[in-house]
């Protein structure tokens, strides 16, 4: 597909934000997301009215998408923005949008490369027990969202099919099981039987009680979808650890051969003294007496 397209309609690169202040790792990733990636397009997302000038400061020639600030007004919110069809609508004539949280770090640019592949959705490898993971833990699945490349057009695509998200029969259980009084259980039966289906009702903005999103957004398309689209393409172990690290980066690292991945989520937070020497290699000062 991306033969007959214009280098610039491949991929975006959006990063969100929500504060006015950044932090100093924040202001190191977003330094070093256009010193990687600059020739891309890339977009600050953010809500309207937010004061942007930190922003500017590091990057003068910064893009900005305001969008409405019901989206980052609650964790559970924000993770509705990267499921529900209205962010990947605003990007469509893309094929693919890297999401770049202020909490990651790239290496170089592979990024078309990656696009190359075809993957619906790549991500840092999980583990069992997710954040808490221990460092012998086994491979859970592929996911995480803070550094994630989605094509986009496989995301609508979801969106906009009726397709069941839970068997009947399992909301019939769960709401019984729930102690409610009748009247209150039936309707929350018809309701939860009503919006069980993987198509946003009414609104582009709106969720359903059994659909969107109170989950983490990358559960969501990495554990739940993959369950009623077997066609969408999670990308496999050995590229997700190629991608990028977030849990057990040490080990991850060891089992690349010592080859750091494209890129990295939360460097700051998980093992930092292992990513010290390849943050500062870069001319960067981790302060790790702020964690």
């Amino acid at each position: 597909m991306q033969n007959h397209r214009k280098i610039s309609d491949i991929v975006v690169i959006l990063i969100f934000a929500h504060k006015e202040r950044l932090e100093w790792h924040e202001a190191i990733a977003l330094k070093q997301c256009f010193r990687i990636l600059g020739k891309h397009p890339i977009k600050l997302v953010c809500p309207r009215g937010l004061n942007i000038q930190a922003y500017r400061n590091i990057v003068p020639e910064l893009e900005v998408d305001f969008i409405p600030a019901k989206w980052f007004s609650s964790r559970l919110n924000y993770n509705r923005l990267k499921i529900l069809p209205f962010l990947y609508h605003r990007y469509a004539q893309y094929e693919y949008m890297l999401t770049y949280e202020l909490d990651a770090f790239v290496f170089r640019d592979e990024l078309l490369d990656w696009c190359a592949k075809g993957w619906d959705y790549i991500g840092a490898p999980w583990f069992e027990g997710f954040d808490c993971a221990r460092p012998d833990a086994p491979f859970l699945g592929v996911g995480n969202s803070g550094f994630s490349l989605r094509r986009i057009q496989a995301m609508i695509q979801v969106r906009n099919t009726w397709r069941l998200v839970q068997e009947p029969a399992h909301i019939i259980k769960e709401v019984r099981s729930s102690g409610r009084g009748f009247v209150r259980m039936t309707a929350a039966m018809v309701k939860w039987l009503l919006f069980n289906n993987f198509h946003p009702p009414f609104t582009p903005a709106n969720t359903n009680l059994v659909n969107p999103a109170n989950i983490h957004d990358d559960c969501f398309w990495c554990l739940e979808v993959p369950k009623r689209f077997p066609a969408f393409k999670i990308a496999s172990l050995d590229d997700a650890k190629r991608f990028s690290f977030e849990v057990n980066p040490s080990r991850l690292y060891a089992e690349c051969g010592g080859l750091l991945p494209f890129g990295c989520h939360k460097w700051m937070n998980v093992e930092p003294e292992f990513w010290r020497e390849h943050i500062e290699s870069f001319g960067y000062e981790m302060l790790l007496s702020e964690q």
